[in-house]
């Protein structure tokens, strides 16, 4: 769930890539660490894998289950939505680019942000060249917001 309380929204390659995440787990992971259990005589370091094993796959199977469609909200755009790509132009001139997502999302790639980032947070709502001041744990910065544009399914 997102830090709203609401169900999360996927985007359509994020679900195949969970969906793929839960099918490892459930059918190579769980089954090998099940495995090195049986096999060791200190069977300590295997149980604990096996239990985030059985827990990422609860909260994914539950994520999965529950999600909607990133793409159901309806396009603005004229501001930075989920779903969106964006391209920003940080203070020392790098351009960078994200694909603002759910937090259920966020870690599958080096491209997508949790829409609950702090450079998310300071982008979301705001307009293709807006300067948007980020508030970031090491301090506050800037940023240019060059490109915005939904994401294709």
């Amino acid at each position: 769930m997102t830090s709203t309380g609401e169900p999360p929204r996927l985007t359509q390659e994020g679900r195949l890539l969970l969906e793929e995440r839960a099918r490892r787990l459930e059918e190579e992971t769980i089954p090998a660490l099940v495995e090195a259990i049986e096999e060791e005589d200190d069977e300590m370091a295997p149980r604990l894998e096996q239990d985030l094993a059985l827990r990422e796959l609860e909260q994914l199977k539950y994520v999965l289950a529950t999600a909607g469609n990133v793409y159901d909200i309806p396009e603005d755009p004229g501001i930075v939505q989920i779903g969106d790509r964006v391209t920003i132009r940080l203070d020392d001139g790098e351009e960078v680019r994200h694909l603002i997502v759910d937090p259920a999302e966020a870690g599958l790639d080096t491209i997508r942000i949790s829409s609950d980032s702090p450079l998310a947070t300071g982008i979301l709502g705001h307009g293709v060249g807006e300067v948007v001041t980020i508030e970031a744990p090491s301090g506050p910065y800037t940023a240019t917001i060059i490109e915005s544009a939904r994401a294709g399914d």
